[in-house]
């Protein structure tokens, strides 16, 4: 069950966490979260401007407000049960990570992630075995530095925009949650759908 708006108190910076089911979001939710991708990800407006995520639909989405209707940085989720090595692993899978670029270098992405960490390791939330994303080389560094593991595997997805399944070998990342880093198993990654 997630947090009610009440349970995630107020930063003494003024900034609030809010952990909320997509099924739960308001339109007003969804245009402030595409208003703050448009601005991190200029180059990709016009799929934000259409939607409030890219790839696979979120479950969950996890954001720092500073105030009602303003977002400073945001991140989705979807749980799903994908295949490593022939085993089924539940992941959390990550996308639309960002921070907006007034907020940037205040430490945000970091408190983003230990929220997320302690959101996926519970039983009550959105639980999963580990956190999973795929991201571009440049910020591999950052979520390094925030707790999580590269692995260099071969995944199998569909792309979203053919929709057809590919292979990629771009940087892959895993974050402990309820199952430590030395539990994820070996093999080919099958994400079983589309990309986060």
């Amino acid at each position: 069950m997630p947090l009610e708006d009440d349970a995630m108190p107020e930063a003494t910076d003024g900034l609030r966490l809010r952990f909320v089911a997509e099924v739960d979001l308001t339109l007003d939710d969804h245009a402030a979260i595409s208003d703050l991708l448009v601005a991190s990800f200029p180059e990709h407006a016009d799929t934000f401007r259409a939607a409030s995520w890219y790839g696979a639909r979120p479950d969950h989405r996890l954001w720092i407000e500073d105030s009602p209707g303003a977002i400073a940085a945001h991140l989705d989720l979807e749980r799903r049960l994908i295949g490593v090595g022939g085993r089924d692993v539940l992941v959390a899978g990550v996308g639309e990570a960002a921070t907006h670029p007034k907020w940037r270098g205040k430490g945000l992405g970091r408190r983003l992630m230990a929220e997320l960490r302690r959101v996926v390791s519970t039983e009550t939330e959105a639980p999963a075995e580990f956190g999973y994303l795929g991201c571009r080389e440049e910020v591999v560094g950052f979520y390094e530095r925030v707790g999580w593991h590269r692995i260099y595997r071969k995944v199998r997805e569909i792309n979203p925009d053919s929709r057809e399944w590919t292979t990629s070998e771009s940087p892959t990342l895993i974050m402990p949650a309820a199952k430590p880093f030395s539990a994820w198993p070996e093999g080919e990654i099958n994400l079983r759908g589309t990309w986060w």
